[in-house]
């Protein structure tokens, strides 16, 4: 075989190797960004589901303060607090959808990385705000579901006793918020993101992990 030839050869294998090497990392781009894509849509229905339930708790909650307006005691308190909850509740589902959204899988890393991470920010939030703050909401949602279907102001029966499970239920919230700082802050990077775990929960994390899958495939 002549030297020309041989060069010919070799430079028809290279490039049908980089071919074939733009073909596999395309496809591999191709699936794990299906897998992104994946581990977000349980996350956006979730967000879904939120926002039906803060509008259910937002009708609630007019309905329980609109009927105690004129005595303005722990029902209407109860009624108002559960009608800005529900808002909350609406707002954030609405905003994660929104972020949820602006995430293309098959964009840049670096743009991705930075639109999860600011997803991730706003679910912790959302997680604390409609999830844990739960410790404390179960008390006006009593009252408010004893008024609307019984026409009874339960927390009048005993107001100090509501006022404790209220103060207990809020301690509770922010003892565990605090805990959480305070782990942030003193460079415990394990227990914050145990908390930080807990509210984002598994879907995050799994499309987390496929962006790193991504990310590394790239570096290699």
């Amino acid at each position: 075989m002549e030297l020309d030839d041989l060069k010919q050869a070799l430079d028809r294998l290279d490039k049908r190797l980089e071919s074939q090497a733009a073909s596999t990392a395309c496809r591999f781009r191709r699936e794990t960004g299906d897998r992104l894509r994946d581990s977000l849509r349980p996350l956006s229905r979730a967000q879904t589901w939120t926002i039906i339930m803060g509008v259910v708790t937002a009708f609630i909650g007019v309905a329980a303060w609109h009927g105690a307006r004129h005595s303005l005691g722990g029902l209407f308190a109860s009624g108002v607090i559960l009608h800005v909850y529900g808002v909350a509740a609406i707002l954030f589902g609405a905003l994660i959808k929104a972020l949820i959204g602006r995430i293309d899988a098959s964009g840049p890393v670096v743009v991705i990385q930075k639109r999860l991470a600011g997803l991730r920010k706003v679910h912790v939030l959302a997680g604390v705000v409609v999830g844990l703050s739960w410790c404390l909401m179960w008390v006006p949602a009593t009252i408010a579901l004893f008024g609307l279907l019984f026409g009874i102001d339960i927390s009048a029966q005993a107001p100090a006793l509501w006022l404790w499970l209220a103060a207990g239920g809020a301690a509770a919230m922010l003892a565990t918020w605090l805990a959480y700082r305070w782990a942030r802050a003193s460079g415990r990077t394990g227990i914050a993101r145990a908390f930080e775990n807990a509210f984002t929960g598994e879907h995050l994390r799994r499309a987390q992990a496929e962006l790193d899958e991504i990310a590394q495939f790239e570096r290699d």
